[in-house]
């Protein structure tokens, strides 16, 4: 064999040991994400919970196997239920983990002592700033006292925002906050309604906002009321509205609603 085919040869078999060593990292890759998404899965809370006369539905879809989104709900005492919906910046591992320190830590703090939404949300903001993550996320927490039926909530800068369904029809819940996880020493405010005997809390993250038609923010946000407006907030009905089998999801999408039984 003169040179040229020695050089040749010796090419090929460096790119067969670099092809071979690609596959190797690929399949870690991939054993990691699974292990990521079962681990990120099996955190999810009971889906049609029904604590203290309130059922909690919801539907989380990754547009990739992880993913940014996530929520929770639990009882911290008997006569508080305590929710959130969160949208951490980014995708892919680093995203679906924030979500996992993000549970851990408002579990934490609601089984320390009664906190506000807000007071949750400025202990979070300080600990994602200090962890050095680079991550920041959107946010609402909301404390329901089940025997007034009196909702505390703060929003820190989630969109689109949560929708009350009512015999009256559906209304914004007001409110405005920063984002968690971006700015020092943020202030986050806590808000009150009562929630509307057989009414509905409807959340969503901004995943559903890339599937609906209209130009710009404002009008998405219009054609969500809308559609809530509908179908009542009922998840199932949602998401056969939402889902498109050829254009798939561009973003994770997450739907919760509480409803009064």
């Amino acid at each position: 064999m003169n040179k040229p085919e020695q050089k040749v040869a010796l090419d090929y078999q460096q790119l067969v040991e670099e092809n071979a060593q690609l596959k190797r990292s690929l399949q870690a890759l991939e054993q990691d994400q699974l292990v990521a998404y079962q681990m990120q899965h099996r955190l999810l809370p009971t889906n049609e919970a029904v604590i203290g006369g309130i059922k909690l539905t919801y539907l989380l879809q990754p547009a990739l196997h992880l993913s940014g989104d996530f929520l929770d709900f639990w009882s911290p005492q008997p006569d508080k239920l305590v929710f959130y919906i969160a949208d951490v910046s980014g995708s892919g591992s680093a995203s679906a983990l924030v979500t996992i320190l993000l549970r851990y830590l408002l579990k934490k703090y609601t089984s320390q002592g009664e906190l506000s939404p807000a007071e949750l949300c400025t202990r979070v903001n300080n600990e994602l700033l200090a962890s050095g993550l680079e991550k920041h996320l959107t946010l609402v927490v909301g404390c329901l006292d089940l025997p007034t039926q009196e909702l505390t909530y703060t929003l820190a800068a989630h969109l689109p925002v949560p929708l009350l369904v009512s015999e009256e029809g559906v209304k914004e819940l007001e409110g405005e906050g920063l984002p968690v996880g971006l700015f020092p020493g943020a202030v986050y405010k806590d808000y009150t309604c009562t929630f509307p005997e057989q009414g509905r809390l409807c959340l969503a993250s901004d995943g559903v906002l890339e599937v609906l038609p209209g130009q710009g923010l404002q009008a998405r946000q219009v054609e969500w009321q809308q559609l809530v407006a509908a179908t009542g907030g009922d998840v199932e009905t949602l998401l056969q509205r939402l889902a498109n089998a050829e254009r798939g999801w561009p973003d994770d999408v997450t739907l919760m609603t509480l409803s009064g039984c």
